[in-house]
């Protein structure tokens, strides 16, 4: 399988300790990558750096990212030497490949989604994304809401609107609908029962490699973990630390 985010020795820090340190990640077509670890590891942290993210300071210290179907380009080159310029820099760089190239479906989808814009008009912001624009962009929509398992009228809701299972469903579809090459599910379980969290991971599943995606899995949950993943990245949560991931 082709790989499509190729993330080696990253080290993050802040001034008073070290976040992450030596975490190499390869996230390839039509597989899944999961992210594993405690609370304070810095799960969400690495995921965000795999999308060209780092908002802590001094921020990068060590690390190389590449895209390999965006060339050979290491796009920490010079940053970790750079201070706060080059790390703004990074981020204005890589700002076209997110909600693109990569796509995010965020923790507790239904606090996360934006409360006052309807699914299909975040759909629509999406969709916007795409390299090629779709023939009929309400078709697409249309077609991604059944993928996911809601009814076409669901594009008319607020997020406020909809069950936590429904807003779990109406975020994979809006992150699907940028036609990404990369999938990252921040704990798509989150908030749900069992029989729901078994329900969008299939579905999850399902629907990104039906599109082709490399999917970076964060993940606690270890059943979920040695059901779905062909490959796993485990992070320590550094002495001390607390927090969220």
């Amino acid at each position: 399988m082709s790989e499509l985010v190729r993330l080696r020795g990253l080290g993050i820090r802040t001034r008073a300790r070290t976040l992450v340190q030596g975490i190499d990640i390869t996230v390839r077509a039509g597989e899944v990558t999961a992210l594993c670890g405690p609370s304070g590891s810095g799960k969400s942290l690495t995921a965000r750096a795999c999308m060209g993210v780092v908002d802590v300071q001094p921020g990068l210290v060590t690390g190389s990212l590449h895209f390999p179907e965006h060339g050979e380009r290491d796009w920490y080159q010079g940053v970790a030497e750079g201070g706060a310029r080059a790390h703004q820099r990074l981020l204005t760089e890589t700002a076209a490949l997110r909600g693109g190239y990569i796509s995010y479906s965020p923790q507790a989808a239904s606090s996360a989604l934006n409360p006052g814009r309807t699914i299909g008009r975040q759909m629509e912001i999406a969709v916007a994304r795409r390299p090629k624009a779709p023939a009929d962009a309400s078709a697409a929509m249309r077609a991604l809401l059944h993928e996911v398992g809601l009814p076409a009228r669901a594009a008319g809701s607020l997020p406020g609107e909809l069950s936590g299972g429904q807003c779990q469903r109406a975020a994979l579809a809006i992150a699907m609908a940028s036609d990404p090459r990369v999938l990252i599910a921040d704990e798509p379980e989150t908030g749900l029962d069992p029989v729901l969290r078994r329900q969008v991971v299939e579905l999850l599943l399902t629907v990104g490699k039906a599109h082709g995606c490399g999917i970076l899995l964060i993940s606690h949950h270890e059943d979920t973990v040695h059901r779905i993943a062909e490959h796993v990245v485990r992070l320590s949560a550094p002495a001390g630390a607390g927090g969220s991931a």
